[in-house]
């Protein structure tokens, strides 16, 4: 930052000017001053804490998901997005999606979730290993205790991996939660403080379109005989982390190879999703009803009018980006409201484009990350 001498009078000889304009000199200098002072203290608090949670209204609706046309139904059309600044978990590796939309409805049984985003890049459903090159050229298979050193993924326009989104609910009985979401380097995805359900959808494994040749994940029952989503829906992976590890929730990967609760359903957050050609934009959308009979403490139970923890992650495959290596957001809340979009005021809350700047530039310098979301781990544990 440049001291306010460098926007005063010049340092050579000049003639003295008259009173009226010291003075006039004088009051724009504290100006510029008091100016630079307050941009340095927005941001400087902003790395050091969050110390706001802006929040997400999630509206009353009638009406259904369209699988098939997420975003398209005619209740989302009322709601305005909020725009959720994102920045990199592991620099430069990640961070290469600058923002993701948020939309949220209930109908008072299911919770609806609209995310959209930016990819230039086009859509990836690979599904290929997490490397990295060594200083010798070698090329390394990625292992959790990998991420405290290795700075980005290897790819090329051949070899990259698939899309993802996550969505990061803590769970209000877990203590700890940090100021910032935060991952622990060299970890499998376990977070420094609190727990945390993950809905964790990957354009492959867990999502039915013809390019997705994981499809549904290798999910079994405990005989080892595959399992599938009703009508071959696609889904969100659901995810379980704390300050110990990270670990798929339901259902079996295999005979003898429970999950943590093995009898619960592993397709209860239902997905629909689509990537515009035109627009070049991923819009998915997460459906799960409020609350699960089984996955407590595990999985986040949802009641009308109370308000939530949510934070937001996005990989994008094709430049490189898995495992630990996204873009992810700080704190959000998440009110399940019974408000109808009707009741709604004309302008939708967000962030204003100075404080989400802000916001990303302190994210940024303290390094936050969200839990890891490593589904190749799990694979790679399966061979």
């Amino acid at each position: 930052m440049k001291q306010s001498s460098d926007y005063g009078v010049p340092s050579r000889a000049a003639p003295t000017p008259c009173p009226a304009k010291w003075t006039g000199l004088l009051v724009l200098g504290l100006a510029l001053v008091l100016a630079l002072s307050t941009v340095a203290v927005v941001v400087s608090g902003t790395a050091t804490a969050q110390g706001s949670y802006p929040n997400i209204l999630s509206y009353r609706v009638d009406g259904a998901a369209n699988y098939s046309n997420p975003g398209g139904e005619p209740f989302w059309q009322g709601i305005g997005w909020t725009d959720v600044p994102l920045v990199a978990s592991i620099s430069p590796g990640g961070g290469h999606t600058p923002d993701v939309r948020v939309k949220s409805a209930n109908d008072g049984y299911n919770v609806f979730l609209l995310l959209q985003w930016n990819d230039s890049a086009g859509p990836s459903f690979a599904s290929n290993d997490e490397l990295w090159q060594a200083p010798n050229g070698t090329l390394m298979l990625l292992n959790p205790e990998d991420t405290a050193t290795v700075t980005h993924l290897y790819y090329n326009a051949t070899y990259y991996y698939q899309d993802r989104a996550a969505m990061l609910w803590f769970l209000p009985q877990s203590l700890g939660r940090q100021q910032t979401p935060a991952m622990i380097l060299g970890s499998d995805g376990a977070i420094t403080g609190g727990a945390a359900d993950i809905w964790h959808w990957q354009s492959n494994p867990t999502d039915n379109n013809p390019l997705d040749t994981g499809f549904p994940g290798g999910y079994t029952d405990s005989l080892g005989n595959p399992i599938y989503p009703a009508d071959n829906l696609s889904f969100a992976e659901d995810d379980y982390t704390n300050t110990t590890g990270f670990f798929t929730t339901p259902g079996y990967f295999g005979a003898g190879a429970p999950n943590l609760v093995p009898e619960m359903d592993p397709f209860l957050v239902h997905v629909g999703s689509s990537y515009s050609n035109a627009t070049k934009q991923w819009t998915v959308e997460m459906v799960r009803t409020f609350t699960t009979s089984q996955g407590t403490p595990y999985c986040i139970q949802l009641e009308p009018g109370a308000t939530y923890y949510t934070a937001y992650a996005i990989w994008n495959g094709r430049l490189g980006e898995s495992a630990g290596y996204k873009s992810v957001s700080p704190w959000y809340t998440l009110t399940v409201s019974n408000q109808t979009v009707a009741q709604a005021p004309v302008s939708s809350g967000g962030v204003p484009l100075n404080l989400a700047a802000a916001v990303g530039v302190g994210l940024l310098l303290v390094g936050v990350m969200i839990g890891a979301v490593v589904h190749s781990f799990r694979r790679e544990d399966e061979k």
